[in-house]
């Protein structure tokens, strides 16, 4: 198990490859600072969906710490959405305000989702927030939604975005420790290591949509969990939507490979049988029966954490339109994927120090970056240096 220190979200790995891809180092993007300040441990940035007069171009930024704010690239705003510390736990690297999603609905119901760590017992908790009425901003209505027993700190997963289907999709991470242990990612009578699918519109609660692969269990205990979309991942801390509306997960790898696969319904993305496209329990001979690979892989020769970003959909970076931006947040490598490519061709944009904890996406699809300890988010912008060949390579498949 690697270093704490560098594992903020996920010791993982990713998988598979059918033949080698070009590995390109380029210096064809540079980091610009966004915002006029700083943040302390950001780790996640959307765009506000409501119009704040005193905040033009509001974006929330969650901190780890138990805060969402709102800011503005145009001017400092100094407000803050929400302050959850008084629920939030937030002792190790891994736990924390993970994720927040709006609603879809937001403007009339002023609901939003949030993912964080919780003390007492030790769990991960889903819950809904709500400004509505005399309340205003910095002042929630809090319900929680999901509540799910974490038998260790690390692997907690915390992704929350909705889906182009309307509902709620979320990432929860194998429970932790090291390998699995419990073997959750393969238990669908449990939540961990999962991609869940929920359907929270209309209601205070949720409602399990039709078509989840279990929607008819009942979800006791010893039962499978209609919640679940997918199984057999180890901790998918970040994920988006493609522009074809397919789930593109950056699953954390344990001792070799980290992965980015295209999840589907119903599919057993293979932990911890499977790491990357290589068995890892047992070791050799492992029974690839019904499992899903990865479209990618790497080595820890080239990173240690992947971190999942977005298919680029701006116009600074054209070179780089409909490829998909991700990074690896111990070797602060970033990197451009041709996903639709046979070749699975991927490109090296920049190597800078760091310890990356998200993407984010703003309002005209460029993309940004954010640096836990400095507490600082970059833009992504054009640079006129030169690239340069690299002799690394990556695997793909």
């Amino acid at each position: 198990m690697r270093v704490w220190v560098l594992t903020f979200f996920m010791l993982g790995s990713i998988g598979g490859m059918l033949g080698a891809a070009k590995f390109r180092k380029t210096s064809r993007i540079e980091l610009k600072p966004l915002f006029h300040r700083k943040f302390k441990q950001p780790v996640f940035l959307t765009a506000y969906p409501g119009k704040i007069a005193a905040c033009p171009d509001a974006y929330a930024i969650v901190e780890k710490i138990g805060i969402i704010r709102l800011e503005s690239p145009e001017k400092a705003c100094n407000i803050v959405l929400a302050d959850l510390r008084d629920r939030v736990a937030d002792p190790t690297l891994e736990e924390g305000l993970l994720g927040l999603a709006f609603a879809l609905d937001f403007h009339s119901s002023g609901s939003y989702f949030v993912y964080y760590s919780a003390a007492k017992p030790r769990r991960t908790v889903l819950a809904r927030l709500d400004i509505t009425g005399k309340l205003g901003l910095g002042k929630n209505k809090v319900t929680e939604l999901l509540s799910i027993r974490q038998p260790f700190s690390n692997h907690n997963g915390g992704m929350l975005e909705f889906g182009p289907d309307g509902y709620l999709y979320i990432g929860v991470g194998d429970g932790g420790s090291g390998g699995d242990p419990r073997g959750n990612g393969q238990d669908t009578t449990t939540l961990l290591g999962k991609i869940l699918r929920i359907d929270v519109r209309y209601t205070s609660s949720y409602k399990i949509p039709q078509d989840n692969p279990f929607s008819s269990s009942k979800g006791a205990r010893g039962e499978k969990k209609p919640e679940i979309f997918a199984w057999g991942l180890r901790n998918p801390w970040r994920f988006s939507f493609t522009p074809e509306k397919k789930l593109i997960v950056a699953d954390v790898g344990q001792n070799d490979y980290e992965e980015i696969s295209i999840v589907g319904r119903g599919a057993n993305m293979g932990w911890n049988i499977m790491e990357g496209f290589h068995c890892y329990n047992p070791k050799k001979n492992c029974d690839r029966t019904g499992l899903t690979p990865p479209i990618y892989e790497y080595p820890h020769g080239v990173g240690q954490s992947i971190l999942g970003g977005y298919v680029y959909e701006g116009k600074a970076l054209g070179a780089y339109r409909n490829k998909y931006i991700f990074a690896d947040s111990i070797s602060g490598r970033i990197w451009a994927l041709d996903y639709n490519s046979p070749s699975l061709q991927v490109e090296e944009l920049l190597q800078a120090p760091g310890l990356w904890s998200s993407f984010g996406r703003l309002r005209n699809r460029e993309l940004v970056i954010l640096e836990l300890q400095s507490g600082k988010i970059f833009l992504l912008a054009p640079s006129a240096q030169v690239s340069m060949p690299n002799k690394e390579r990556m695997a793909a498949r």
